[in-house]
């Protein structure tokens, strides 16, 4: 299996966790939704948010280079129906986005800068790891409050995942 096949499939997983954890929010009251939890961004909301704008930032980095706005401008949204529409943009972009991916590419350096301007330089597929990586953190902390209000967005676990998924290679 190739690094993008890996990548493709962890990406995979991450819009499948990102779907069960906004789908078990979707169950929240407006008050639950931005009740602080201690969470790194306090509430299910900001946190939702968060890995979102992530999202959209590093998109924006590995094909411009660079952010048009702030990773906590892009995080700044409001509302579950807000979230899900983010998401489902975001999703489909990082699609797209990983359709075009080569071998080459990702081990390609890639010069980018972040929301403060910034310049730093890695390897694309370091950076494409991160991003999921730092999805899960995101989605652990929003998971536990979930749970804590009734409504566990079940086993997000890859393993999980990959017994379900058709996606799944058995190497």
């Amino acid at each position: 299996m190739s690094k993008v096949d890996v990548i493709r499939a962890l990406y995979d997983y991450n819009e499948h966790a990102n779907n069960r954890i906004l789908d078990a929010a979707a169950k929240l009251t407006a008050n639950d939704l931005v009740r602080q939890h201690g969470a790194s961004f306090d509430s299910v909301e900001g946190n939702l948010g968060h890995v979102v704008g992530a999202q959209m930032a590093w998109l924006q980095r590995w094909t411009t280079g660079g952010n048009t706005k702030p990773t906590t401008q892009l995080g700044a949204i409001s509302g579950l129906e807000a979230l899900g529409s983010a998401y489902e943009r975001s999703q489909a972009d990082l699609r797209q986005f990983l359709g075009s991916l080569t071998e080459e590419r990702v081990e390609g350096v890639l010069a980018y800068s972040d929301s403060r301007g910034n310049a730093f330089k890695r390897v694309l597929w370091q950076l494409l790891l991160h991003v999921a990586n730092h999805g899960s953190y995101h989605r652990a902390e929003t998971a536990m409050a979930l749970t804590a209000m009734g409504h566990d967005p079940g086993d997000l676990d890859y393993l999980s995942f990959s017994r379900s998924s058709e996606t799944a290679c058995e190497r």
